[in-house]
């Protein structure tokens, strides 16, 4: 299984995240925001972030940008319950940004598993 960071400044939605996720057997770690994140990524080996958006001190984009500079083979998937940003949607920001794909809360546990298990095969394949 596979190590996965978990970024949300919402407790209830980090929870819900950890949740789905372990039940599946990855090893979790929680972040509550974009500092966080970046400094757990530099002590800890990490396959996957799930990287709320909209969060304090340092919001989702700019967390994503700085993972992938310092680490650009760590799969990105970035959430948000947010629906436009400037009349643009943040989802769309995000893949531009980097991000490996995209989920909308609420979560719909299905897709997420599905998304996650498609990220960690392309890293499975790209190591094999």
């Amino acid at each position: 299984m596979a190590i996965i960071l978990v970024v949300d400044d919402h407790k209830d939605s980090r929870e819900l995240l950890e949740f789905i996720l372990a039940e599946d057997g990855h090893e979790i770690l929680h972040a509550d925001n974009g500092n966080e994140a970046v400094a757990c990524v530099r002590e800890q080996p990490t396959d996957l972030v799930i990287l709320d958006i909209f969060m304090p001190e340092k919001n989702g984009i700019e967390t994503m940008t700085e993972i992938h500079r310092e680490f650009p083979d760590i799969k990105i998937v970035a959430v948000t319950a947010g629906w436009n940003l400037g009349h643009r949607d943040p989802l769309k920001l995000a893949v531009e940004a980097g991000a490996d794909a995209t989920i909308r809360k609420p979560i719909d546990p299905i897709a997420l598993r599905r998304i996650v298990g498609e990220l960690l095969a392309q890293l499975d394949s790209g190591a094999a």
